[in-house]
């Protein structure tokens, strides 16, 4: 904002001398593709992705016009109705629209989240949405790591005018799909960023497919929605790095940080492009921007992943170390660090390690995990 005063202050002074001048414009994502190398496929509308089976969306509204009767508000009606429906619903990593997750009855946080939207739209309830990150789902591909974030959705309660009562928090109710004891907040988000999220995750789907022609349509779509998201860029960077367009990855890198658009995803990739170029410099900038850049604890564990996969097990250790202050009461960082003191050939302390985590873990599955992991050591001692 400050530069956008100051250069407003300086048009105003100077209109009388530069009217030949123009104002440079920010390039857009979509400006710097190299279009020249996808073909444009169809992808799935907004109507598409909110639309609900016309039985279901039959049954909802008698279910509301019901419940509205015994005095309840439309955020409450909303939140009861997926509270009741939504209890035998799994996880599943897919991103689906509404209609594929009543079908299949699955599906990830985004996919939960269209479908509360689906049915908010219906009764033109205002919704809100908060970005989390908590145990993150890795896609490795060669040396790339991602971190995905996951969504909340906040249904608003009806606004009502009161003169003797000032509200700093707009009341409502908060629905965690998913929710994890390590879960971080991340900042809130839009309508238009739920959009964006569906989009770019199924353009990272298709990317671990080698199906580049559909990833390039899917982040033109999500770009439409969220034109200053640093993943797109950094996805859309990655997909010309894979066909072994280095220059075109680069520009899109470094305009994403004249722009100021960063994340750890991108400045991470952005490195191994870096390292690939041998550009020693750049790697130097880029760890300085890393290094400066507030990171929650699934955030660490990610980069020390990354610096792992390219055989940087000190520096992976300290990320991982810095993960277990910054939460010690998570077992996934002690889990972490035992991978990397397992491959520095240090048995002992990957032992130690995973018993903390095993100590420290509640979900009965991932303890079985770490019992196999811990007998798999012992055989090796």
């Amino acid at each position: 904002m400050k530069l956008y005063f100051s250069l407003l202050l300086i048009c105003l002074l100077t209109a009388c001398k530069s009217t030949e001048q123009q104002s440079s414009v920010a390039p857009t994502l979509t400006s710097l593709l190299n279009h020249t190398l996808f073909e444009l496929q169809q992808v799935p509308s907004e109507q598409v992705i909110f639309q609900l089976p016309n039985d279901e969306a039959k049954i909802f509204l008698s279910y509301v016009e019901n419940q509205r009767q015994d005095g309840l508000t439309d955020d409450i009606i909303l939140y009861n109705y997926i509270e009741r429906s939504f209890s035998n619903f799994s996880y599943h990593g897919d991103t689906l629209t509404a209609e594929q997750t009543l079908e299949l009855s699955h599906g990830n946080c985004i996919s939960l989240a269209i479908l509360t939207q689906a049915y908010a739209n219906l009764i033109d309830l205002e919704t809100g949405f908060q970005e989390m990150t908590s145990q993150p789902v890795y896609a490795k591909e060669g040396n790339l790591v991602f971190i995905a974030n996951h969504f909340r959705t906040k249904l608003y309660s009806p606004f009502t005018e009161d003169e003797d009562q000032i509200t700093f928090i707009r009341p409502g109710v908060l629905i965690d799909y998913f929710p994890s004891r390590g879960s971080f907040y991340v900042g809130s988000a839009s309508y238009e960023d739920l959009i964006a999220k569906y989009y770019s995750n199924l353009a990272a789907d298709a990317l671990l497919e080698n199906d580049y022609n559909q990833v390039y349509s899917l982040l033109i779509k999500a770009n439409q929605y969220a034109p200053n998201d640093a993943e797109l860029f950094n996805l859309a960077a990655i997909l010309h790095r894979r066909i072994n367009d280095k220059t075109t990855s680069q520009l899109i890198y470094q305009t994403a940080l004249d722009q100021q658009l960063q994340s750890l995803n991108l400045l991470s990739n952005y490195k191994v492009l870096a390292e690939d170029i041998g550009n020693e410099m750049l790697v130097e900038q880029i760890n300085s921007l890393l290094g400066a850049q507030e990171k929650d604890p699934y955030e660490l564990i990610a980069l020390g992943e990354t610096e792992a996969l390219s055989g940087r097990l000190m520096s992976a250790k300290k990320h991982i170390d810095e993960a277990i202050n910054k939460a010690p009461y998570l077992a996934d960082p002690y889990v972490a660090l035992a991978k990397i003191r397992y491959q520095q050939g240090n048995l002992n302390d990957a032992h130690k390690l995973l018993k903390q985590a095993m100590d420290l873990e509640r979900d009965h599955q991932q303890r079985s995990i770490y019992a196999a992991k811990l007998a798999a050591i012992r055989s090796h001692q």
